[in-house]
């Protein structure tokens, strides 16, 4: 097979500046990482963790800190009220979903609507740059710690963002705050060798507590968290972890675990185990156990025969999971997450088993998992690479043949190298949310959150190179249509049809937009059709009465002959629309499981396949409304060794030499899959009278009877030959464009990270 292994699209993931989990009154867990090119990405930590949407950023919009908000106390209840009559609220107000807040080098608390992906409100703090925030546990307040030195308190109660007080000031930034177990204080770090306690009633400080320095030089205190027990653990730029009685503003104990600053500490809920980490790459775990005090002044200590029992922490063990300095951590220790999660300036994610901590394996998670970083024009071999607010368009190489024959064949030589097309750079103010080059090559569309454009791809004078033309005419027609409609603009995904005669758009608002382009040379950009099922919205505009809510579209495919359109969301549900009639076909069975792509076969164009987060997948028989015999024959994966992957799939591609097999792939693995259809065996037939349409057509004793097939016939093969693999892509008969970018890659172009030479007696 000749394989294109392109290593050209140099994508650099930004640093990862904080992380937060959603609080345990939300029933689905979420993980907000803010980094800082602006960008918030939204994961879920079921199935060992998937990326499920991010939302965009902005040149000079770092993410400094990130947290989740969900109200579970009703505020001024009404005096009429009786017991039962709150409790119904209060249910009402767990039943909301959480609330994301982040900050950043501007002076702006910013709320961002989660569906739309897009900035819901904001406030101006007027202490320039916000450094961190924290949320007390009742979800009604929000702390800020700012530029000039004040915390200032913000009402966040019945989605509410007003501001209420300013605290007094004090001496340097504020660099970390959190509030107590019970909210009955707040604390907070600064660049002034100091950790304050705050009544967060009065705004005024109860205790002042000066961390060591050395001289002529002030100890940042970096990392601050309040635990059960009154007891406060600091992190700071000397590299020690301390912890202290939060009633007397004493030391209880100082640990120094760390070689280099510690800039971030994360604690249980039960105050019992910390995690520390920092510049040093480390992530260190401490826990509290019980000891006698020996002291020979302790009160009665002769009578008892023994010293009083007293709490002291231990360092249980650290593990060096990254690259460089490591900037947030987040700690879930609910057993079906059981997790602590550390990222930094390598840009990867890495999770632990939070309890076991640090017996236990690390998953590291893909820093590319975003989609739409890569596209490819099959016909004409070209790849396109897309960046935060650029996009390149590359022509693939050739080489000369490869003597297959051979055991040993020698590499071949580079007849004609890759070449640079094409390099768009657009305005910074927003990141690309998606893009999509056209499989003829002649047309070019770009979204974000605020916009979606269209350019006309052509041949320059330069026979290697490409330009573009924006097609205004084309946003005209777009802005003038979603005006009418009282739509807002931007997008969160484009595509092209096959024939490249259709443009896809799904709009912020979930509007899933079919756009005529076939008459663009006469200047007509025609939306044919709008559909709002994902907005809870049936195919005449009324809402379902079962499911009307909206969600966010994360999955977006057509098929190869233009005649299908899938769309998933992330509520799961999975919708085919008729292209040739404009018509919504049918709705899959929605699953438990999330799914994490969907795939038209390229050659079985009515086939559709569904990957889900456990790395299970089926194919579905879209024309005919039912999964195909293969898929009824090997229901049950169980045992396959592709489960035990722990990268989602991210894609499918076909190779025309194999029309009945499939290839599905990760960040650092590949799968080839025998998809031969059998007969189904009789006993799976369908009984008489019985439409065509219905997947109750095979019966649940049926379908059991399918499940207990054995499994033995699954026909898998898994490759880790590729690492980080951006996109895959067949362009020919056993020919494939792999498009990776390896780890080195990245972490060579990062600043130089801590490092302290340690030398032995001889």
């Amino acid at each position: 097979m000749e394989v294109h292994r392109c290593r050209f699209v140099e994508y650099q993931p930004a640093a990862i500046n904080s992380l937060d989990f959603t609080p345990s009154t939300v029933k689905r867990t979420r993980l907000a990482v803010g980094r800082a090119n602006g960008n918030i990405e939204i994961w879920d930590p079921t199935h060992n963790f998937r990326l499920e949407k991010t939302i965009p950023g902005g040149e000079d919009l770092s993410v400094e800190s990130v947290v989740w908000a969900h109200q579970n106390t009703v505020v001024n209840p009404d005096p009429d009220d009786d017991p039962e009559d709150l409790k119904k609220e209060t249910e009402l107000l767990l039943q909301k979903p959480p609330r994301l807040f982040s900050s950043g080098l501007n002076s702006y608390i910013i709320e961002w609507d989660t569906t739309t992906l897009t900035a819901k409100r904001s406030c101006d703090s007027n202490g320039g740059a916000v450094w961190c925030l924290a949320v007390n546990s009742k979800g009604t307040r929000l702390a800020a710690g700012c530029e000039d030195g004040c915390i200032r308190m913000f009402d966040i109660a019945d989605d509410n963002l007003e501001y209420i007080r300013t605290f007094e000031p004090q001496k340097g930034r504020v660099l970390s705050i959190a509030w107590a177990p019970k909210d009955e204080f707040i604390v907070s770090g600064g660049s002034d060798s100091a950790i304050r306690t705050w009544d967060p009633k009065t705004g005024r400080t109860i205790h002042r507590m000066t961390v060591a320095k050395n001289r002529k030089e002030q100890t940042l205190v970096w990392a601050v968290a309040a635990l059960r027990g009154n007891t406060i653990v600091s992190g700071d730029s000397r590299g020690a972890v301390t912890f202290w009685d939060s009633k007397l503003g004493t030391v209880k104990q100082s640990i120094r675990a760390h070689g280099a600053d510690v800039l971030c500490v994360a604690a249980s809920k039960d105050g019992n185990q910390v995690f520390s980490a920092g510049v040093d790459r480390k992530v260190t775990a401490f826990r509290r156990t019980l000891k006698k005090d020996s002291s020979k002044n302790e009160k009665n200590s002769a009578s008892k025969g023994s010293g009083k029992t007293v709490h002291e922490w231990i360092n249980v063990g650290s593990r060096r999971y990254h690259w460089h300095d490591i900037r947030a951590l987040a700690l879930d220790e609910r057993p079906h997450i059981n997790s602590i999660v550390s990222g930094g300036v390598d840009v990867e994610l890495v999770s632990c088993p939070a309890i076991e901590f640090p017996k236990l394996i690390q998953n590291r998670l893909p820093p590319f998992s975003q989609k739409y970083i890569v596209s490819l024009s099959k016909a004409h071999k070209i790849v396109m690479g897309t960046f935060f607010n650029s996009i390149s368009l590359w022509r693939l190489g050739a080489a000369a043949n490869v003597d297959t024959a051979s055991k040993n064949p020698a590499l071949p030589e580079m007849i004609k190298p890759h070449q640079l097309a094409l390099e768009l750079k657009l305005k910074p103010d927003c990141n690309i949310t998606s893009s999509a080059l056209s499989q003829d090559a002649n047309w070019l569309a770009v979204s974000d959150v605020e916009s979606v454009r269209l350019f006309r791809v052509s041949q320059s004078a330069d026979p290697a190179l490409l330009e573009v033309k924006k097609q205004r005419i084309f946003e005209t027609s777009l802005n003038t249509y979603l005006a009418t409609h009282n739509a807002a603009p931007g997008a969160h995904h484009v595509i092209f049809t096959p024939g490249s005669d259709k443009l896809i758009i799904v709009t912020v608002e979930c509007r899933l937009l079919i756009v005529d382009i076939s008459k663009a040379e006469d200047g007509i950009f025609e939306i044919v059709r709008e559909f709002g099922h994902h907005r809870g919205l049936d195919s005449d505009g009324n809402p379902y009465e079962d499911d009307n809510t909206v969600a966010t579209v994360v999955s977006v495919d057509v098929s190869s002959d233009g005649q299908w359109l899938a769309t998933g969301d992330d509520d799961n549900r999975i919708h085919i629309f008729n292209l040739d009639n404009l018509k919504h076909h049918m709705k899959l069975p929605q699953s438990s499981v999330p799914h994490t792509a969907l795939s038209f076969n390229d050659f079985r164009p009515n086939e559709l396949c569904v990957a889900l987060a456990t790395n299970a997948f089926y194919i579905y028989d879209v024309e005919h409304k039912r999964l195909t015999n293969w898929s009824y024959t090997h229901q049950d994966m169980t045992g396959s060794r592709l489960l035990e992957q722990r990268d989602r799939i991210r894609g499918v591609m076909y190779n025309p030499a194999e029309q009945d097999k499939m290839i599905l792939y990760g960040s650092t693995y590949m799968c080839l899959v025998d998809i031969k259809d059998k007969p189904v065996p009789k006993k799976l037939g369908k009984r008489k009278g019985k439409s065509n349409n219905s997947e109750a057509d095979v019966t649940e004793k049926q379908q059991q009877n399918a499940k207990s097939t054995s499994n033995g016939s699954l026909s898998i093969s898994i490759s880790y030959q590729y690492q980080q693999i951006l996109h895959c892509g067949f362009i020919g008969e056993n020919q494939m464009a792999v498009i990776e970018r390896p780890k080195f890659s990245v972490l060579e172009n990062l600043p130089p990270s801590f490092y302290k030479a340690h030398f032995a007696a001889s």
